[in-house]
């Protein structure tokens, strides 16, 4: 679970970077990290939570990761996010609610909880689907491609801000050159 804390936090700040949908994908890490809180908090349902966590987070990760830091998504992938997001917080209000429940409670529905826990876990798997993104990439190599993709992300970041510094210091020099020229053509005026 830890691994995917960390790769959560990645994304989140890989999700800020991107224009347009970063809030809404930073939104969905979010709703993930509460998630993971209360599968490692369950108490009796305990497996159950995390196994639906892990697979779910896994599977977002992979699609934010099979996304990457597009600057503009296409209205297609806007669409497909927020259906996972709502995925999302649909196992999240199940992962709360079974991390909350007693023993007795657990024993008498469990069955009913594995049928709920399998039906969510094929709704995460059709927003893999969805993204055709492939089932077998390990939370590793996940983490991996995040991490790389962050400092690519921030080195854009950096370069652009350098840019910025340059563009605005060559606007500068020109607007001293631009006040010196009107300054030279008053005096020339006034010696006239």
């Amino acid at each position: 679970m830890a691994n995917l804390i960390t790769g959560l936090d990645i994304a989140e700040s890989v999700a800020k970077l991107v224009p347009v949908f970063g809030d809404v994908l930073e939104g969905v890490c979010g709703i993930l990290r509460k998630t993971v809180q209360a599968a490692e908090n369950a108490r009796s349902a305990r497996s159950e939570c995390q196994a639906l966590t892990e697979h779910t987070a896994s599977i977002t990760l992979a699609i934010f990761n099979e996304i990457g830091p597009a600057s503009t998504l296409r209205g297609a992938d806007f669409s497909r996010i927020c259906d996972l997001r709502e995925t999302i917080k649909i196992v999240d209000s199940r992962v709360q609610s079974l991390s909350k429940l007693g023993r007795l409670r657990y024993l008498v529905s469990r069955g009913r909880i594995t049928a709920e826990v399998m039906e969510l876990r094929s709704r995460v798997d059709n927003a893999r689907i969805a993204f055709n993104i492939r089932s077998d990439i390990s939370t590793m190599r996940l983490l991996t491609d995040l991490k790389m993709m962050q400092t690519r992300l921030m080195k854009s970041v950096d370069d652009i801000h350098e840019g910025q510094k340059t563009t605005h210091h060559m606007l500068r020099t020109i607007l001293v050159e631009v006040r010196g020229r009107r300054t030279g053509d008053a005096y020339i005026e006034e010696a006239d």
